[in-house]
Parts: C-alpha cells; structure tokens; sequence
C-alpha cells in the first residue's frame, strides 16, 4: 500500500532544500516583484492578506508564499481552527517540478502529525499525486495555489485552473497548512512571516 507513497520520497533531500534557508517578508502585498493584494475572494468569500514571505534555495529565490484567510490572526491554532474558505497561494520564481512540491507537502504533513494521523491521510495524499502527475513541471510566474472551501474540500490550483476534483478529506488541508504553520517547519522564519509575526522591541536595560 505504501509503494506509492514511498516512491513520492525518492529525492526527499531536493524537496527539503526547497524549504531552506528563508529570507521573509511578513504582511507586505510586494515580494521579488510578485504582488498579492490585500485581499480576494474564494466561493464568494472575502479573505484577507494574513502574512507572505519568500523561500531560498542557497542564494537563490524559489518562490513566495502568501496565506488568505476570512480574518486576519497571530497563531496557527487561531488559523487552524478558524471557519471558512483558506488559501496558501505561491508564485514560482524559479522552475521546478510539481512531483517536488508533492514531495514536499508530505514530508510536511508527515512531519507534523502523529502517525495514527498520517496513515489516515495517505489516501488524500495518494490523489493529490495523481492530479500532480497530469502537471508535470511550473515555469517561473506561474501561479500554484491549495485552496479550503467548506463542504468541498481541499482543491489546487495551478494559473487559476483547477487540477483535478476537490479531495474530501476534512483534515487534509489543515494537515497541509501545518507543512508551514505546525510545531516542525521547515522555517520557522517564514512561519512567522506567515502569521505577520513581529518580535517584541527589546527593552532598554538602562530604561
């Protein structure tokens, strides 16, 4: 049951280089000339710009990242738990092949669940390794979103166009935001970015 998934990991080391290092940038609409706006809308949902940031290979900017959300919050448990339509939105900066964000996304979801939990997602993860084959590779500017809409599911985009049906697995898409916002990220850096983080000022001792 489990070849398919481990063949998803051939090439894991590839994948998590994608996550390391980051350089962010929370809460700003403007990142390596990439604009997100403030807000958009999802099943007719408005959803507000939560925070985006850049991920780096090396030296190398691979793409940005943005989370929309219905209202904006400085936790992952406040955006875990909130109700309504979510979108983690990316824009490629460099080429790369969608079976390497797969990769990426299930050593995430692997990293952060238990594996009671992970088990009970390998057949979410087994269709969205089918719709990504129908992909093949994203050329820099092109537009990959993972879209929540209650009472569908958990639905990717690639400019736009949907790439398959929507997975019903309730717990698929949050185990997917956790790639990014769980206890184990890649970067904590861009997890802060996501969630708008803004460390405390540092208090004067002489004050």
């Amino acid at each position: 049951m489990l070849s398919k998934y481990l063949k998803m990991l051939t090439g894991l080391g590839l994948a998590l280089s994608l996550l390391a290092p980051v350089v962010v940038q929370a809460q700003n609409a403007d990142l390596a000339g990439v604009h997100y706006p403030d807000s958009l809308k999802v099943e007719g949902t408005s959803l507000v710009l939560n925070g985006s940031g850049i991920s780096y290979r090396a030296v190398a900017k691979i793409y940005t990242v943005a989370l929309y959300v219905p209202k904006k919050a400085t936790t992952a448990d406040a955006i875990l738990t909130m109700a309504g339509p979510k979108q983690l939105r990316f824009v490629m900066l460099q080429g790369m092949r969608i079976d390497e964000i797969g990769k990426l996304i299930t050593t995430g979801v692997e990293n952060n669940s238990t594996r009671t939990q992970f088990y009970g997602l390998i057949p979410a993860i087994r269709k969205m390794g089918e719709q990504f084959s129908r992909i093949k590779r994203m050329s820099p500017g092109d537009v990959f979103a993972i879209e929540w809409v209650p009472n569908r599911g958990t639905i990717f985009f690639v400019n736009n166009q949907p790439a398959g049906l929507p997975i019903q697995e309730p717990d698929f898409f949050n185990a997917i935001l956790r790639t990014w916002l769980g206890k184990n990220p890649p970067s904590q850096g861009l997890k802060d970015a996501l969630l708008d983080y803004q460390a405390p000022p540092v208090l004067n001792a002489l004050d």
